[in-house]
């Protein structure tokens, strides 16, 4: 077994826990309202101003931006990937590198059905129905 394939399965692994620091932090609250390290401003200051909308930009994208940006990683990892295994043909090799390309396919895969919209029933985006004029009486 050469180097080569080594080393980027060895990366592709490194870039699989960089895309899980970015999970984590997909998850953390970005509003002052839910971060504890604003306890107790709001606790000293009377006449705090009320809480933010939870939809107000940009905190709701942060989430969105992170999904997109280890999606990146993954693919970058993917092709790194496919790239080394059109050059090392070794059965060792490819077992190596299809075994650190494997999360990064599921990884993509979660995140590219994230991104997508929800489509309802009728074809009809299912984020927005509750935005659409009933029809009827």
């Amino acid at each position: 077994m050469s180097a080569e394939p080594v080393f980027v399965a060895v990366y592709t692994v490194l870039l699989l826990a960089v895309v899980g620091v970015l999970e984590f932090q997909r998850r953390q609250p970005t509003s002052a309202w839910d971060a504890r390290v604003f306890t107790g401003y709001r606790r000293a200051v009377p006449d705090a101003p009320r809480p933010a909308d939870p939809a107000d930009w940009p905190h709701s994208e942060v989430g969105r931006f992170h999904v997109v940006l280890s999606l990146f990683i993954s693919a970058i990892a993917l092709v790194l990937v496919a790239a080394e295994l059109v050059r090392h043909h070794r059965p060792l090799e490819s077992a190596a590198l299809v075994a650190a390309a494997s999360p990064h396919a599921l990884v993509a895969y979660r995140y590219l059905r994230h991104l997508r919209p929800h489509r309802g029933p009728h074809g009809q985006d299912a984020r927005r129905q509750d935005q659409q004029p009933q029809e009827g009486p």
